[in-house]
């Protein structure tokens, strides 16, 4: 469940947390009130701008995951790209903008087999917790079970075992 949809969003240290608002500046200041780890996301940033920043040594500084146009097409294809990028912040940024944790891809690709490819417990968490389906199937009748078999990622093959 999501509150209204912001376009900037603070992830806490511990990644228990995330908040959105409006306004740069307020999500900057929150981020630094937490401190060492906190990353504000902007999930409308345009190509080649920082889409997260992280709180190091009492800065934010640029993660180096870039903006690729996100809001222009639709929030399936922003989670989808969100999960391709690898940062959890993102991804959980997204998810709570409201992005469908079922979203699939082109091909029938769900977010799941998107984080079992790319090998992400913690984004396969995220996406799990918010209700996304183990179960599903893409195209060729996978699962992401399947993928993560198929890739050799064994934390994946246990976190989607036990799901």
């Amino acid at each position: 469940m999501t509150d209204e949809p912001h376009r900037y969003y603070v992830r806490s240290p511990d990644g228990r947390m995330i908040t959105g608002y409006d306004r740069p500046e307020a999500a900057k200041a929150v981020a630094l009130d937490y401190g060492e780890g906190a990353v504000v996301v902007d999930t409308l940033a345009r190509a080649y701008y920082p889409a997260a920043e992280e709180v190091i040594d009492g800065e934010l500084l640029h993660t180096g995951v870039a903006g690729w146009n996100a809001g222009k097409s639709n929030p399936s294809r922003d989670l989808i790209e969100a999960i391709r990028k690898g940062h959890p912040a993102v991804v959980h940024a997204f998810l709570k903008k409201g992005s469908d944790p079922d979203s699939c891809d082109a091909n029938g690709g769900t977010a799941l087999h998107w984080a079992a490819s790319r090998g992400n417990a913690e984004i396969a968490g995220l996406l799990l917790a918010a209700g996304a389906d183990p179960a599903a199937t893409d195209g060729d009748g996978n699962t992401p079970l399947d993928v993560a078999r198929n890739k050799g990622k064994a934390k994946l093959v246990d976190i989607f075992s036990e799901a």
